[in-house]
């Protein structure tokens, strides 16, 4: 029997063991899907609850299986859901969907294939000639030949200033998806949130919706919000004048050249951007670490801007409040946050310091991605004992395309592999659904074909 053990069950390790299950063909299988809050296919993006937390991606392309986009759209309307398929829809239901996407595949699973739910927390691998072994908290260990990271979001570093004591305060909140951020924050405080990208958006809609009044400000370095979902408009492919380059200035001339185009086309940039994506992966891959690391520092948050986007419905709600001088968007770079009764926070813009004051501070900085700086028991592990390794750019685990692990010694893992997040730094590209829909399947068809590993 083979034994494929996948840690994390949301909505990347939830749909790897859905495609293992449903293109297994017969042989002997045994699938083990560890998660420590046994909540298969939702993970942070999709335990929200709320109806205003949607999804950026319209619903037609937000399918399970990457030869099925319309795959949700046919779910939702056989729910009684009344979407339609450029909507943008409630995250709730797709972590629903996830789940019953999940109980169907079990449900008809082929009879030599075994699945295990463990509700616990994997801290430890070990690896020897003859097995890989799973350590769980509870002292349990699973048998492995195979054994798949899917990690999903970690929390966010805390900002770079010299005095963390902030940290301390309990209105300081480094998870901006934790439980208890409204009931700890006053309707008249005052909010600082740290980030301006999707879910600094997120935080700002919970706090519309609960009626807040207080102030409420973004800050970033760049103070670049998400640009608003057009839909409507195609753009042609033009990555064969892409693939060639390997050059980031060269790469960005060629871009605009074509959002020129569009727009004395009557088309949208955002469809430039979007005839990319299938493309963005290759040519990620054809830079030198110097043009990416090029990138990183002076392109990044534009890309992340243009490229991860909200729907009008948000962006709407967003420009009213600013509009009613509720919510105030500011850039810089953060100098100090001090904190006795409020937070006192110094910040530089242009080399001009500026301070406010503040009743609450929430990080939206988004998941610590550097490994090596993750206070994760498995990680931390994993990491030090060479098993795993930061990538070159520290934006997840080192890895190849396909997610082999690679170790310390820079040796490529038969046995251990990652997905989705972790591989950002390998394929950038590899944190949204379209992408590690891919991925999964992909993946298990790889994992499926493969005989017992070697030593």
């Amino acid at each position: 029997m083979k034994k494929i053990s996948i840690i994390g069950s949301g909505a990347t390790g939830t749909l790897l063991a859905v495609n293992l299950i449903k293109h297994n063909k017969g042989q002997a299988l045994q699938i083990n899907l560890i998660e420590k809050k046994g909540n298969v296919g939702r993970g942070v993006a999709y335990s929200t609850v709320t109806d205003f937390h949607l999804l950026n991606v319209p619903a037609n392309k937000m399918g399970a299986f990457p030869d099925d986009f319309e795959h949700f759209c046919r779910w939702l309307t056989e729910k009684g859901h009344d979407f339609l398929g450029n909507d943008f829809v409630p995250r709730k239901f797709y972590g629903e969907y996830l789940r019953e996407t999940f109980s169907e595949v079990l449900k008809d699973k082929d009879p030599n294939v075994s699945v295990n739910l463990l509700d616990d927390e994997a801290v430890d691998i070990v690896v020897d000639a003859d097995q890989t072994q799973v350590i769980l908290n509870s002292g349990e260990i699973v048998y492995s030949d195979k054994v798949i990271l899917a990690f999903g979001n970690f929390l966010p570093p805390d900002p770079k200033v010299e005095d963390l004591a902030f940290t301390r305060s309990e209105k300081y909140f480094r998870d901006p998806w934790s439980q208890n951020i409204l009931d700890k924050i006053e309707t008249n405080d005052d909010v600082f949130i740290i980030g301006t990208g999707l879910t600094a958006v997120d935080t700002v809609l919970s706090l519309y919706h609960s009626k807040h009044v207080g102030k409420i400000f973004l800050f970033s370095t760049r103070g670049l919000l998400p640009a608003v979902h057009r839909l409507g408009f195609v753009y042609p492919s033009f990555e064969e004048e892409l693939l060639s380059q390997t050059r980031i200035t060269g790469l960005l001339k060629t871009v605009r050249r074509h959002v020129r185009i569009a727009k004395k086309q009557n088309s949208d940039w955002r469809a430039v951007i979007d005839s990319l994506r299938p493309h963005t992966q290759a040519i990620w891959l054809n830079l030198p670490v110097a043009e990416k690391r090029y990138f990183m520092q002076h392109l990044s948050r534009y890309w992340n801007a243009m490229r991860h986007r909200m729907p009008s419905d948000c962006a709407k709600i967003v420009a009213d409040m600013q509009a009613q001088n509720k919510l105030h968007i500011l850039k810089g770079r953060l100098r100090k946050i001090e904190t006795n009764d409020r937070f006192n926070l110094t910040f530089a813009t242009n080399g001009k310091e500026s301070s406010l004051a503040a009743d609450a501070v929430v990080n939206c900085i988004g998941s610590e991605s550097n490994f090596s700086k993750i206070d994760f028991p498995l990680v931390k592990n994993l990491v030090g004992k060479g098993l795993i390794k930061p990538d070159v750019l520290n934006l997840g685990i080192d890895a190849t395309p396909d997610g082999q692990t690679i170790n310390k010694n820079g040796m490529r893992s038969g046995r251990i592999f990652t997905i989705g997040t972790a591989l950002k730094g390998v394929l950038w590209e590899s944190t949204a659904i379209p992408e590690i829909r891919s991925q999964a399947h992909r993946l298990a068809l790889s994992l499926l074909r493969e005989g017992l590993p070697e030593a």
